[in-house]
């Protein structure tokens, strides 16, 4: 009974989100989705950052199929790899976002690829999902050239890269999901998945459709051909696909502070537990900095945000090192 009013009151929140947004919001969604998302965020690089951009994980000259790669110039011996999958509300964002954080990791003894994908409604969930497995095959393909250690991979995503990691758990580990994704597992495993603010219930924003503010903006986006499409949501709901018996131990952060996608988190944290699947939920309580959705990618600086980056390190650490 206690878990039944648990996942009532977090639904009831996340749809609150969609039904009675704020008129702020409503005023300028576009604006307020890309404040969210952090689309004005760009990571800072200097000469010295042994980075590199746009490397094409497929040779069509399309910005959408590059990875950017973080300290893979100056490693001389195989390392542990990282995964950065960024966000922006399935709809947007680039992998420019996630510089400064994927720079963070390879600061911290990692060699980092973050890709590029396709978002909605440019296509669909599949594609996004069919755009990443082939980035993860590059990785693999190419871990001799760039060091990249395969017996150490780990994964971390925000927002709706959270939502895609997650999703690529439940692939990963289900032959069937393989199959109507067509993808190709990687010629590894993921040791470590790290989510950050995620998404977690797609199909709740059917109900957005024609709302005001960013999730009635994001929805609106998406497009009801793609959120009514019964056999390709079906196969994106975590709540639907996921295997107790299979799925692997996730990572997730939160705060209260984050009114996007933190009502999904903690319904997803409950689900979990009801399920008996062994997962760990950081929530990061704001100490004065004024706590937001993926606060630790887009305000790196903040007292919160460093403790939030400092404890994702030791989970990797104490698995992949």
């Amino acid at each position: 009974m206690r878990m039944q009013k648990i996942l009532a009151i977090t639904l009831t929140l996340a749809l609150g989100l969609c039904l009675a947004a704020p008129a702020a919001f409503a005023a300028d969604a576009e604006k307020e989705f890309n404040e969210i998302i952090g689309a004005d965020v760009t990571g800072t690089v200097e000469a010295a950052d042994d980075v590199l951009f746009a490397v094409p994980y497929l040779d069509d000259d399309n910005a959408d199929h590059t990875v950017d790669l973080f300290g893979t110039q100056t490693a001389t011996e195989p390392m542990p790899v990282i995964i950065e999958v960024h966000g922006g509300g399935y709809i947007g964002g680039t992998s420019s976002i996630n510089t400064d954080h994927a720079k963070f990791y390879a600061e911290n003894g990692y060699l980092v690829v973050a890709p590029n994908y396709t978002h909605v409604p440019a296509g669909t969930f599949k594609t996004a999902m069919q755009d990443l497995f082939t980035a993860y095959n590059w990785v693999a393909e190419h871990a001799e050239e760039y060091h990249f250690d395969l017996d150490h991979v780990g994964i971390s995503g925000d927002s709706a890269g959270g939502y895609y990691v997650l999703l690529t758990a439940a692939i990963m580990t289900q032959p069937e999901l393989q199959e109507y994704f067509e993808v190709t597992k990687p010629a590894y495993d993921f040791a470590a998945y790290v989510t950050t603010c995620p998404g977690t219930d797609l199909l709740a924003m059917r109900d957005c459709l024609g709302a005001p503010g960013p999730a009635g903006y994001t929805a609106g986006r998406i497009g009801e051909e793609i959120l009514n499409d019964e056999d390709l949501m079906s196969h994106c709901d975590l709540y639907s696909i996921i295997n107790p018996e299979t799925y692997p131990a996730v990572y997730m952060i939160t705060t209260p502070g984050d009114t996007t996608t933190g009502p999904e988190t903690l319904k997803f944290d409950a689900f979990l537990t009801e399920k008996g699947v062994a997962h760990t939920l950081m929530s990061y309580e704001d100490e004065g900095s004024g706590l937001v959705h993926v606060f630790n990618i887009t305000k790196m600086d903040y007292p919160e945000s460093q403790k939030a980056n400092a404890d994702i390190v030791a989970y990797f650490d104490s698995i992949l090192k």
